[in-house]
């Protein structure tokens, strides 16, 4: 029906347009001809402190990659930016296609539970998605992407404690324009692209349209389980791992005044792409497959969806030649599902359907003020949000222990929202103290006030007697038949907490040539707290209380240069970022009244170093050739790590104590690499009917913990990601001609994964055990040709 109804608007759309379209065409094309390339490396302009300006003069940790950039480096989906950005981790969540996974300076979001707030923010045109479904988004008609390291908050709404990614979608202002593109690759990969924008009423009202299909067939396949039936609920060789978005977006900008504008977009993205395979990293139960995205599941796989819709208003004016005025408003909800097998096998021993929505409405007022002496930005912001979800566990793993009092299955039902009501004020002004020193200040206040409900309930059933793999139980008052309490309701409470923060910022930047800036700079990030969704109250009664907010301190210092005649690029940063009350989950299967009880906790347990440097190069020697180096150090552990013996009876080093164990030693953040290094080189060839570009690029990253912060199975030795790419581009720049590889090597490496403990079962050891040892893939060597049309 949604690609039926973008059909239907964008046959409209040209009819209407088609005039305004076929008449700029020759326009467009000689203004893109006599465009003119002098050999130096290219200005870049960010608004990453709210107003336009040079990516040089911008005393943050900010990298920027224009639209000609995401072309050339075949950027297309979010996750390309592990190339680009330094001590960055960014990919698929466990299990999913299209849920973001992002740490930048080793702190993230662990967990995509509805409840959770992100660690690092994605905003699409100044609006914040709340949410991490669907967030890893795809490259679609997008003028720029802008990556910032540290806490954000004196210069945006919605504030984040490690940084922040702003995908800025292309202005349709300007003259008519149209891009399609078709793109063929292995794994059958067929995605078509088209945007277009064109004038209705010149100088006045401005249409635009951005559609896209992304396909391509499974990495993995659904195979057989020697000595185990066909699952009925799926195939022998359906595929998963595979990619089926649909992607819409629509642009009315209205004009008028000397300066008003209003830019009303909405937007939609279906990936109903089917389920991810994990592979098994133990040989327990079954061999372990060679082809890491083969599953044995018996869930179907071909259930999975997420869906995310919104609309967004953007009001601009100057009030004067100082003063300018912003005015953002938005509406965005998403409905997601998810079948889950956490042990990726033909048997129903741990698997967890899921069923998540959201909905949020946010306003944003902003001022800008710019004279001679300062540069100064202030707003004030609100956000309601609503995330809701549902899951049932269902574990058949006691049979296992071939002991009849535990012939059983059990099954936990989770569910509940988070109301979050967020208020916040904010200013940064950049004063000019002389004509090379400037004094960077800044302050916000945010409230959050969350009210969650929680409600949990354990039962058990006699074998054969389950939930079915292709069954969901999300509603407590419908019990499945042959189901009894076993206890029955843990945890069914409601709770409201209020979070107030205030962070400043300071700093300063030294200009000591019109090529070469230095800066020292202090901040203050926060992630609000919250209600665990899992917290199980019957063990762990101060689950209902919550957990507090956590904090970090960013010290950074940085150079940032233009040499050698603009054809060296040469910035470097270094950190120190202390986070206290860090929130660490904490989990344990518990004997609670002879029925074992996954006990989780969210505890503010932790203080967490974050310290490195990083290297941003880009070195044009000639005009032909460019190379550009980017490497990242950081050095990140736990000082505290701080758990209560009384819940986690089988934490090291509890024995009989009732006291709390500091397990700082033998605990490690997640995504957090001491090297990333990524070198890319292209070189052009200028030919008579047009130009050739070569390029190649090597991603190289240490080893990486992605699952567990203790040893782990899923731990991620180093490894590296060759890419490389060659293209034509016709003179009058009409027609591109692409050939893409990406990991030419086919590595083979995890970027999210499950490990609930080691085998073998058995009464001395977790009865989950070796069950749920998981790891989930970046995609296997991937090659591709697109063809590209563009007026």
């Amino acid at each position: 029906m949604i690609r039926s109804f973008c059909a239907a608007v964008t046959l409209f759309s040209f009819i209407v347009a088609g005039t305004a379209v076929a008449a700029d065409l020759s326009a467009a094309s000689s203004e893109q001809a006599s465009a003119t390339d002098n050999g130096n490396i290219q200005e870049v302009v960010v608004t990453a402190r709210r107003y336009s300006e040079d990516l040089q003069k911008v005393p943050l940790a900010v990298t920027a990659l224009s639209a000609a950039t995401i072309q050339t480096q075949d950027v297309t989906n979010l996750a390309d930016l592990n190339s680009f950005v330094p001590n960055m981790k960014i990919a698929a969540d466990r299990a999913t296609s299209s849920t973001i996974n992002v740490y930048i300076r080793g702190v993230g979001q662990s967990d995509p539970l509805w409840g959770f707030e992100p660690g690092v923010g994605v905003y699409i045109d100044d609006v914040y998605l709340a949410r991490p479904q669907t967030a890893l988004l795809d490259v679609i008609d997008v003028q720029d992407l802008e990556i910032l390291r540290g806490p954000q908050g004196t210069l945006y709404g919605k504030n984040t404690i490690a940084g922040a990614i702003k995908y800025v979608t292309r202005d349709v202002d300007g003259p008519a324009t149209l891009t399609a593109s078709v793109t063929g690759g292995n794994f059958a990969e067929h995605d078509e692209k088209l945007s277009f924008s064109t004038p209705v009423i010149d100088d006045h009202v401005y249409f635009g349209l951005a559609l896209a299909e992304l396909q391509h067939d499974g990495y993995g396949e659904v195979v057989a389980q020697p000595g185990a039936a066909p699952s009925p609920y799926n195939s022998i060789g359906e595929a998963v791992s595979n990619k089926d978005v649909f992607s819409a977006r629509a642009n009315l900008t209205v004009k008028w005044g000397e300066s008003s504008k209003l830019k009303i977009i909405a937007d939609d993205t279906l990936d109903n792409s089917n389920a991810s395979g994990g592979q098994r990293l133990n040989n327990y139960l079954a061999p372990q497959l060679s082809n890491p995205f083969d599953t044995r599941t018996d869930m179907p796989v071909d259930n999975d969806y997420t869906h995310r819709s919104g609309a967004s208003a953007t009001y601009t004016q100057n009030l004067s030649d100082q003063l300018g005025l912003k005015l953002v408003g938005a509406y965005i909800e998403g409905k997601s599902q998810q079948f889950i097998d956490f042990e990726e096998l033909d048997a129903n021993l741990f698997q967890v359907p899921g069923a998540y929505h959201d909905q949020q409405s946010s306003g944003e007022a902003q001022l800008t003020f710019k004279n001679e002496l300062v540069n100064a930005v202030g707003g004030v912001f609100y956000m309601d949000s609503t995330a809701c979800g549902a899951y049932n566990a269902s574990i058949g793993t006691l049979n296992l222990l071939g002991l009849p009092a535990y012939d059983l299955y059990i099954t936990e039902l989770v569910k509940g929202c988070v109301l979050t009501k967020s208020s916040a004020v904010y200013g940064d002004t950049a004063w000019k103290l002389t004509d090379r020193l400037d004094l960077d200040a800044g302050l916000r206040w945010n409230e959050d006030q969350k009210t969650a409900t929680v409600y949990q309930a354990a039962y058990a059933s006699a074998a054969p007697t389950q939930v079915l793999p292709n069954q969901q139980f999300f509603n407590p008052a419908a019990v499945p038949a042959g189901f009894f309490p076993d206890p029955g309701v843990e945890t069914n409470y409601t709770n409201t907490r209020a979070f107030v923060n205030f962070t400043p910022r300071l700093g300063l930047d030294y200009h000591w040539t019109d090529h070469v800036m230095t800066y020292v700079s202090y901040s203050r990030g926060f992630k609000s707290g919250g209600f665990d969704m899992r917290g199980n109250a019957a063990v762990y009664p101060q689950t209902e209380n919550g957990y507090s907010s956590e904090t970090a301190d960013n010290y950074e210092a940085g150079i940032k240069s233009t040499l050698l005649d603009d054809k060296l690029l040469l910035n470097l940063t270094a950190f120190y970022d202390p986070y206290s009350n860090a929130q660490i989950g904490v989990q344990q299967f518990v004997d609670y009244h002879g029925t074992p009880t996954n006990l989780t906790a969210v505890l503010n347990a932790g203080k967490q170093i974050n310290r490195g440097v990083e290297l941003e190069s880009v070195w044009r020697p000639t005009k032909p050739l460019t190379f550009a180096l980017n490497v990242g150090y950081l050095d990140s552990y736990y000082k505290d790590f701080l758990v209560p013996c009384s819940v986690f009876t089988l934490a090291p080093g509890c024995g009989s104590s009732l006291g709390t164990v500091n397990l700082a030693d033998v605990n490690r953040p997640l995504n957090a690499p001491a090297w990333t290094v990524s070198g890319n080189a292209t070189y052009m060839w200028d030919l008579p009917s047009g130009s050739l570009l070569a390029r190649a690029g090597y991603d190289w990253r240490s080893f990486t913990k992605v699952a567990n912060t203790t040893p782990s199975v899923t731990d991620q030795p180093a490894y590296g990601l060759l890419n490389a790419g060659l293209a034509f581009t016709t003179t009058s720049n009409a027609w591109r001609f692409s050939i893409d590889g990406k990991n030419l090597t086919n590595k083979y490496y995890r970027v999210a994964g499950y490990d609930f403990g080691n085998p073998p079962i058995g009464p001395a050891n977790s009865f989950i055990g070796g069950v749920s040892q998981i790891g989930f893939y970046g995609p296997p060597r991937t090659y591709s040709g697109t063809v590209t049309y563009h007026f």
